[in-house]
């Protein structure tokens, strides 16, 4: 958490150990669902999705989500793998 709210951290190397650390919190080999919550725009999606699939290819992900992402992005998130879940937030 930062001084201003969490902190959003989409780099392969975090989302790679951000995993690992669920993976032993939870004593489970694999996550069902990993969703992408905020997409981090300093790290490209495609570089993002490359590690979510190489983590789906380990066997350690099953499916990925994405939320809160323009239409362009999932996209090129769906190019590189299939995305099972999307979620928009909605202001009324």
């Amino acid at each position: 958490m930062g001084p201003s709210g969490p902190v959003i951290n989409g780099t392969p190397e975090f989302v790679r150990s951000s995993l690992q650390a669920s993976l032993q919190r939870l004593n489970v080999d694999y996550i069902d669902l990993y969703y992408i919550i905020r997409v981090e725009h300093k790290t490209p999606i495609e570089d993002i999705m490359e590690e979510l699939k190489k983590l789906v290819e380990e066997g350690k992900v099953k499916y990925i989500g994405i939320s809160e992402a323009s239409p362009e992005t999932i996209r090129m998130a769906h190019a590189i793998h299939p995305l099972t879940a999307v979620q928009l937030e909605w202001s009324l």
